[in-house]
This record gives C-alpha cells, sequence and structure tokens, in this order.
C-alpha cells in the first residue's frame, strides 16, 4: 500500500478519535452528572494500570521486532515472534486480573464500585488479544480505520438508545468495554493463519519487554494517577469535573502531535544517517508548528474554557472551567516534550533517559498531587499536571541540547509568536463580553475566527518564514 494511502487512513483515524469523543461527551455528561460519570472514569483510571501489565509492553516490543522479520523477508520468524509475544501476553493478562480481583476484593474504596471494577476486567483479560502492532506491522492501516470506526459507530447507536438516566452508569461502563473485547476476539481470529507453535524461544524477548514495560507503564501511571488521588483522596464528583476538563484539552492536542508522527521517519532517518542539516530542518517544522498552532490554541481554549465547558458538558459542570483554564497550557509542553521525547531521544538510543525522566514525573506528579490537592481539590490536580508538564519539557530541552549544541529552540519569529498570540487574546478577553451577549455557541464559533485573522495577517505583515513558506505552498496549490 502506498505511502500516501496510509497517511491519508492514519489522519482519518486521528479524525474520527477527535470527532467521536466531540459528539459523545456533551450527552453522556449531562446524563450521568459528575458524580456517576466520575465514578466510570475513576475505576477506568485505576484499571488501565492493569491493563498495561496485562501486555507488558508486547504492543510497542511488537512493532520493532515484527518490522525486522518482516524486512528481512524471513515470514517463519515473523510468525514465531508473533506468536511468542501473544502466548506471553495471554499469561501476563491472567496474571494482571487475578491481581485486580485481589486488590478489589482488598481495597475497600474499590470494592465500593465492584460491579464496575468487574466489567472493566473483561478488557483487562482480553487485553493480551489487543494486536494494534501486527496491523501497523503489516501496514493495514485501512483495516485499522474500519475497525475503529464500526466500533464507534456501533457504540454511538448504544449509548443514545440505552444511557438515559444516572443510574445506567454500568450500562455506559459495558458500552466502554464489550465493544472493544468484541472487536479483539474477530481481530485474533482473522489472523490465525500467522500462529506458529515450534520451536518457540519466549527468553529472548523478556529483557528488552522489560524495559519497555517499565517506560510505558511509568507513562500509564503518569496519565491516571490524578483521577485516581483524587477519587481516592476526595470523591467521584471532583473526579467527574476533573475528567471533562481533561478531555476537552485532549480533543485538541492530536492537532498538535500529528505532525510529529508525519515527520518521524524523516528525523529518525536524518540522525541515523547523522545529517545534521536535515535533522534540525525537520525539527524546525515542527518547533515552528508546535508555536504558530499551539500558542493560539492554548489561549482559545483559556479564552473559551466557559463555553466549551457549558456546550460540551452542560451547567452542572461549571466546576470544570477554572481547572481546564489551568490545564490548557499543558498543551504546548506536553507536545513539545512528547517530540523531543518520542523523535529525537529515542532515535539517539536515549530510552534510559527517557526512562528515567518518566520516572522523575511520576514521582514528582505524586508528590504535588499529595499537596496540592487537599487543598485545591480539581484544580489542585490540574495545577499539579502543569507543573509537571512544564519541568519534564524543560528536562527534555536540556537533554536535547547537550545532542545538539548549536540547535537553538528559541529564535525571533518564535518569541514574536508568543508575544502576539497574547496581545490578541489579551485584546479579546478584556471585550469578549461583546461576544458572549450572543450566547455561548455564537463565541465559539466567532472568537477563534477573529482571533485567526488578526494572528496570521500580522505574522504575515511580521514576515514570520514559516507562515511565509506555508502561504507559498497554498498559493502554488491553488495555482495563484
Amino acid at each position: 500500500m502506498s505511502i500516501s494511502k496510509n497517511y491519508l487512513y492514519n489522519v482519518l483515524l486521528i479524525i474520527s478519535n477527535t470527532i467521536f469523543p466531540i459528539i459523545t461527551f456533551p450527552y453522556i455528561s449531562r446524563v450521568l452528572m459528575p458524580e456517576y460519570l466520575g465514578k466510570v472514569y475513576f475505576v477506568q483510571g485505576v484499571v488501565a494500570y492493569f491493563l498495561i501489565l496485562s501486555v507488558l509492553g508486547a504492543p510497542n516490543y511488537g512493532i520493532k521486532e515484527l518490522s525486522k522479520a518482516k524486512g528481512t523477508g524471513d515470514w517463519v520468524e515473523f510468525k514465531k515472534i508473533f506468536t511468542e509475544l501473544f502466548i506471553m501476553t495471554i499469561f501476563s493478562s491472567i496474571g494482571s486480573l487475578a491481581l485486580l480481583l485481589v486488590t478489589v476484593q482488598v481495597y475497600g474504596k474499590f470494592s465500593a464500585e465492584k460491579m464496575i471494577f468487574y466489567i472493566f476486567a473483561m478488557q483487562v483479560l482480553f487485553e493480551c488479544f489487543q494486536i494494534n502492532h501486527f496491523f501497523i506491522v503489516m501496514e493495514n492501516h485501512k483495516r485499522r480505520l474500519i475497525r475503529s470506526f464500526a466500533i464507534r459507530i456501533l457504540s454511538l447507536g448504544f449509548l443514545f438508545y440505552f444511557i438515559k438516566t444516572p443510574s445506567d452508569y454500568y450500562l455506559y461502563a459495558l458500552l466502554l468495554v464489550v465493544p472493544e473485547v468484541l472487536a479483539r476476539i474477530i481481530d485474533v481470529i482473522s489472523v490465525r493463519k500467522y500462529f506458529y507453535f515450534k520451536d518457540l524461544n519466549f527468553k529472548r524477548h523478556t529483557s528488552n519487554m522489560f524495559i519497555i514495560f517499565l517506560y510505558i507503564f511509568t507513562i500509564g501511571i503518569y496519565g491516571s494517577i490524578d483521577t485516581t488521588m483524587l477519587g481516592i483522596m476526595i470523591n467521584d464528583v471532583e473526579v467527574g469535573l476533573y475528567t471533562a476538563a481533561v478531555k476537552m484539552y485532549k480533543m485538541v492536542l492530536p492537532v498538535i502531535l500529528t505532525l510529529g508522527t508525519v515527520l518521524s521517519p524523516r528525523i529518525i532517518g536524518a540522525i541515523k544517517r547523522k545529517e545534521k542539516t536535515n535533522i534540525y530542518k525537520n525539527i524546525d517544522v515542527f518547533i515552528d508548528y508546535c508555536f504558530i498552532i499551539g500558542v493560539p490554541a492554548t489561549l482559545l481554549m483559556m479564552l473559551l474554557a466557559r463555553e466549551f465547558t457549558l456546550l460540551f458538558s452542560g451547567v452542572g459542570f461549571k466546576g470544570s472551567i477554572d481547572t481546564m483554564i489551568i490545564m490548557s497550557p499543558c498543551l504546548g509542553f506536553l507536545a513539545l516534550g512528547s517530540f523531543i521525547g518520542g523523535q529525537i531521544m529515542l532515535p539517539n538510543d536515549l530510552e534510559k533517559d527517557i526512562l528515567f525522566i518518566s520516572i522523575f514525573g511520576v514521582f514528582l506528579n505524586i508528590g504535588l498531587n499529595y499537596f496540592l490537592i487537599p487543598i485545591y481539590l480539581r484544580n489542585g490536580a490540574a495545577l499539579a499536571t502543569l507543573v509537571t508538564e512544564i519541568i519534564v519539557a524543560l528536562v527534555k530541552i536540556y537533554k536535547m541540547k547537550k545532542l545538539y549544541t548549536d540547535y537553538h529552540i528559541l529564535n525571533k519569529d518564535r518569541i514574536l509568536t508568543v508575544l502576539l498570540g497574547s496581545l490578541i487574546a489579551y485584546i479579546i478577553y478584556i471585550n469578549i463580553d461583546l461576544v458572549r451577549k450572543f450566547g455561548d455557541l455564537i463565541s465559539l464559533l466567532t472568537v477563534p475566527v477573529i482571533y485567526g485573522i488578526f494572528y496570521f495577517v500580522i505574522l504575515i505583515i511580521l514576515k514570520n518564514k514559516r507562515v511565509l513558506i506555508w502561504l507559498d505552498f497554498i498559493k502554488k496549490r491553488l495555482h495563484i
């Protein structure tokens, strides 16, 4: 399959993953309200650790090892590796399930919601059937898209038909789990011809998988610890309000991260060939994009936090507004940190550095949550996340500077982008009531347009190099 088609399918997959939450969350948040939504997402956050334990890093490790076997054309070796990883994850999933069930029985806070835990336990058991790495290596992105789209369409229909009252939160938990489990069973049946049970060697995978597992596990803890600690230390209502804010800002995050994924093969190739000019050229493309798009995205999320919250979550989630404002600056720092870690540090064989930074981030986040949540509740968790993202991003920038000492992240164009974006945001902020009197939807539609026109026109006048390159590209495409 051509690169352009694979790219198209990946873009469509990202779009579907962004669009469906926009459709479903406004409905489910209004039906379940903060308390019952919080119950589901609290359990989901806890179970996330057991899901990671179920697969032991096999999906990430599998992409690398299966790609090697496929690249050499050794299909027997390919099948052996695929089978070995699958069998290993079956045992790890059973062990993870047993550990989850024991934990639920022993810990009082968890046993109070044992029915939801049992529902999500199905996902833990069948996590070994998660074989997306197989389809990625086989470059069958079309199947990934169709599978994801079909699951979401079915879930959408069941959601609107069955979920009617807050007491239906058990059904909502089932809806999050059952379609995914069924799809994974179908996936495994469809690739049964690739299983090979002769001369298997499991030991060869253990050490490398363990390092990847530790990294993925620390990332998983980092991604779920805030909701877990909120649920344990405060209550489900705080989890629901916090989750609403997180979901809204994470809807925007893929827009910034997508370009980093697209540039990844170019940057990795340039790093392996030690072509410093090409490395810097491609890094510049992403970081320019991160500043030009990330700055206005962050500021608009802060400006329109009220509108986003009331339209997408409802009046019952007013408490999420301040939380969303605090968390919005995470966008740029998280995008920049993810890019440096995945596209610069990993290709330079700095896996251990990334692992140590991740572990540091986890402990920092836990410590900040421990002190801030009792004082500021959900806003304390948001502040802890923001501080952690900033510090982790700065550490990764420091590591990049050690690799490429003559590369400068801040230049005239990028500094002007921040100053200009902030100035326009401030002008809109002091005049936003003129627009708000026409309603939340009008504000949400018109403010970004007004901001964007002034922002990009002034950047063109200031002769921002990257914007001028984009403008020339558009002119050529339109034959202007």
